[in-house]
C-alpha cells in the first residue's frame, strides 16, 4: 500500500460503523465487498444492536380511522414520532404478539376462508417473512409469544392451541425455533384451569410472561396469574402477583431493567385522584420459601386519569384519553426520578393504541441468526 494513501485500522473503521443508524449501515453495504461482509457478522450486529440499546425508541402500534387502519409509528429519544413504512406483508388486520431486539412477531389476519398467519419483521431493515403453518389453529393471539434466549441464542415463538390449559392431554403447545426454522410440539404439565388473558405479553431475561386466570378458593371465582415460558428450557410455570396489589386496579405487565414488572392503576374515591404504582419482580428464594418476590419501587399519585402502559428509558409511559372536543391521543411521560409528569407526546388524531413498548431497531436477520463469519 502507498504510504500516502489514507488508511484506518480495522478497529477504528469497526467502532465508527457500529455507531450508525441501521439505515445507513444497509446503504454503507453498497460501498466495498469488506463492510458488507462486516456489517452482517454476528459479532458487529450484536456490537451495533448493544450500543443503540441507550436510545431505543418507543415502539407505538395503534388502530386508527380511515383504510390504514393500523399503523405502526416509533417515539424516538427527542419525543419525535416517526412514521414506519410497513412491510407488504402485514396485512390491515394484524396484531403484534411480541418484540426482541428489534424483530417483531405478528399474527396477520386475511379475507376468509385464508388463515392467520404468523410473520416475523424487522423494520428497521424492511426484512420480513411469513412463518411456516404450525399443526394448531391460529385463530387469536392468546398464548401466542414470542421471544429471546441469550443462554441460547435463539428467538422463539409459542403457540398454544386453546386459550385453557385444561390438564395434561387437552392442549397441544407449539414452539417455533429461528435458528431451526422449524415447529416442534412440548410437554405442558399439570396447569388444569388456568388461562391466558386477552393482554399482550411481554418477554425479559430470557422468558415470556403473560397475565392468565387460575381457579379460586371460592367455586366459580378465579384469581389473577402471571404464566411464565422459559424460552431455553421450554416449560411453563406460574407465577404469582404482588400479595399486596390492589387486585381491584387496572395492572399492565412491562419490564424494567430487564427484569418482570407490573404496572398498575387504582382510583381514589369517586375518580378524584388515581395512583401508579411500579412491581419488579425480583427471582430467587427469599425467607419465606418463595422463588418469586415482589417490590414496590415506586407510588405516583395524579389528579389526572392516565392509563399505565409501559416503561420507556427512565419514564412510564401513560396514554391519556382524547378529548371530544381536540379529537386527539396524547402519551403523557412519567419520570421515574422527579415522580412527576415531563413530557407529553401527542398525536394529531384519536386512536386507540394497542401495543405500547421498547424497541431497537437493529440488523438482526429475519433468517437464522447462527450466521458464519466471512
Amino acid at each position: 500500500m502507498d504510504a500516502d494513501t489514507p488508511f484506518l485500522p480495522q478497529e477504528i473503521v469497526t467502532n465508527i460503523l457500529k455507531r450508525l443508524p441501521v439505515k445507513s449501515l444497509i446503504r454503507l453495504r453498497c460501498v466495498c465487498k469488506e463492510w458488507k461482509n462486516l456489517i452482517k457478522t454476528p459479532s458487529f450486529i450484536a456490537d451495533h444492536l448493544q450500543h443503540h440499546r441507550d436510545k431505543n425508541p418507543l415502539l407505538i402500534w395503534h388502530r386508527g380511522e380511515g383504510p390504514r387502519r393500523r399503523r405502526l409509528q416509533m417515539l424516538d429519544y427527542k419525543l419525535r414520532v416517526l412514521e414506519v413504512l410497513p412491510s407488504p406483508l402485514v396485512s390491515k388486520r394484524a396484531t403484534i404478539v411480541g418484540s426482541s431486539n428489534g424483530l417483531l412477531c405478528l399474527i396477520c389476519y386475511h379475507k376468509f376462508p385464508s388463515l392467520p398467519f404468523l410473520l416475523l419483521w424487522n423494520p428497521a431493515t424492511r426484512e420480513a417473512r411469513e412463518v411456516p403453518q404450525p399443526v394448531n389453529s391460529i385463530n387469536d393471539d392468546f398464548g401466542v409469544g414470542f421471544g429471546f434466549s441469550p443462554s441460547v441464542n435463539d428467538y422463539k415463538i409459542v403457540i398454544s392451541g386453546a386459550t385453557w390449559f385444561l390438564g395434561d392431554e387437552d392442549i397441544r403447545v407449539e414452539v417455533y425455533s429461528l435458528s431451526t426454522r422449524s415447529w416442534k410440539e412440548i410437554k405442558v404439565g399439570n396447569f388444569g384451569g388456568v388461562g391466558f388473558y386477552y393482554l399482550p405479553p411481554v418477554t425479559a431475561n430470557g422468558a415470556i410472561f403473560w397475565f392468565g386466570y387460575k381457579p379460586g378458593e371460592k367455586e366459580g371465582r378465579y384469581d389473577w396469574i402471571i404464566i411464565s415460558f422459559d424460552i431455553a428450557m421450554e416449560v411453563f410455570s406460574l407465577i404469582p402477583l404482588p400479595a399486596l396489589l390492589d387486585f381491584g386496579s387496572l395492572e399492565t405487565l412491562t419490564v424494567y431493567e430487564n427484569k418482570l414488572a407490573i404496572l398498575s392503576r387504582a382510583v381514589i374515591g369517586n375518580y378524584e385522584s388515581f395512583v401508579i404504582d411500579l412491581w419488579v419482580m425480583e427471582e430467587g428464594t427469599v425467607a419465606s420459601g418463595e422463588r418469586w418476590d415482589w417490590s414496590k419501587v415506586c407510588s405516583i399519585s395524579t389528579s389526572s386519569d392516565m392509563v399505565p402502559r409501559c416503561i420507556w428509558l427512565d419514564e412510564i409511559v401513560c396514554e391519556v384519553d382524547h378529548q371530544p372536543k381536540h379529537d386527539k391521543t396524547a402519551l403523557c411521560l412519567l419520570n421515574l426520578n422527579t415522580l412527576k409528569v415531563e413530557n407529553f407526546a401527542t398525536f394529531g388524531y384519536a386512536c386507540s393504541i394497542s401495543v405500547a413498548s421498547n424497541h431497537v431497531e437493529s440488523l438482526v436477520p429475519i433468517g437464522n441468526i447462527h450466521l458464519q463469519e466471512p
